[in-house]
Formats: structure tokens, sequence, C-alpha cells
């Protein structure tokens, strides 16, 4: 199953910059995934100003943490 990650620094200096998987939804084909990410992504910015988003991609089996929760 293929999962969303999320790439995000700190919003108020850019630094600290992590990766953290948004485990909420898996998906089947990586197709599927990249296609979604993007709506996902927005939806856990908007309750996570604390971060800015810088990208996403799809891992298969990721070892990333899971994203804060707001």
């Amino acid at each position: 199953m293929f999962e969303v990650i999320v790439i995000v620094c700190l919003a108020a200096t850019g630094a600290q910059c992590e990766e953290f998987k948004l485990s909420a939804k898996q998906y089947d084909n990586v197709v599927t995934c990249i296609r979604e990410s993007h709506g996902e992504a927005a939806t856990w910015q908007r309750g996570n100003a604390k971060y800015t988003l810088m990208g996403t991609r799809c891992v298969k089996d990721s070892k990333a943490p899971d994203a804060p929760k707001s």
C-alpha cells in the first residue's frame, strides 16, 4: 500500500524541514496516490498552520513518523 508523505518546514523560520506520512488513507497504486496527494496535503495543511508545505510524494511501506495533529 502507498502512503502520502508531506515534506514540511516550520512556517515561522522556514527551517527544520521534516517528512511525515498522512496515514489516514492508503492507496493500492502509486498513480492514485500521486493524484490524491495534493488534496490530502492541502487538507492537512489547513489544520497545521505551524508548518509550510513544501511538497508531497508517495511511498510504499514508509517509515516516516505520522503527521502531527493540529
